[in-house]
Order: structure tokens, then sequence, then C-alpha cells
């Protein structure tokens, strides 16, 4: 039992050296499966392309994000600074200097009868 699993160490380590020592290449098999290692290399690099192009995207919308807080934010504080200047208490102490007073009475309607000129011609 010991045996076999020292032959298994042994023939796993042997494996590990050949790849790293680069004999693997030399042999026989490598040509058949060559393909199949460039094949699997151009798909680790597809995959790693991805991860990073993803990663931009991501790092793109935390910006965008963080920006359409920031400008929902100054939205809101401008509005509300539009809202406080239209009050028409504050645009009477803003137009005292000015000579313009506030209106007192209702406005009144005006009706104004306008008839049509006859024999107009071009």
């Amino acid at each position: 039992m010991e045996e076999q699993k020292e032959k298994k160490r042994k023939k796993g380590s042997k494996r590990v050296m050949n790849v790293l020592g680069g004999t693997f290449l030399v042999r026989e098999n490598f040509g058949k499966q060559f393909f199949f290692l460039a094949y699997v290399t151009i798909l680790l690099m597809a995959v790693i392309t991805n991860t990073y192009i993803a990663e931009g995207k991501i790092r793109e919308l935390n910006k965008a994000t963080k920006r359409l807080n920031d400008l929902q934010v100054e939205y809101i504080q401008v509005k509300s600074a539009i809202m406080e200047a239209s009050k028409q208490s504050v645009l009477v102490k803003r137009l005292e200097g000015t000579g313009l007073k506030e209106a007192t009475e209702p406005l009144k309607r005006l009706n104004v009868n306008v008839e049509p000129e006859k024999n107009v011609e071009p």
C-alpha cells in the first residue's frame, strides 16, 4: 500500500519536473496536445481580459453613481434656495428700495370689445 503511494508520488513529481523543465515539449505527444493547450491558453486570456474590462466598467459605474448622488444633493439645495427666494415676503423685502410696492388691491379684469374691420383690401 505504501509502495503504491510512493510510486504515485514519484510519478506526480516526475510530471511536474517535466513541465517545469520543459522536457514535455520535445515528446511526440506534445504535437497532439498543442492545439488543446493553445485553446486553453486563449480561453484563459479571454477570461482575464473580460475580468479587467468588467472591473473597469464597475469603477466607471461607481463614479457615475457618486456623481449622480452629488448632483441630486446640489439639485435639492438649489431648489430649496429658489423656493426660499421666491416667497412673497422675501420678494417684498428685496424690492423695498426700488420703489416697487406690493399690490394691495385684487386684480381687475378689463373687457375690450374689438369690432372686426370691414372692407379691408389686401
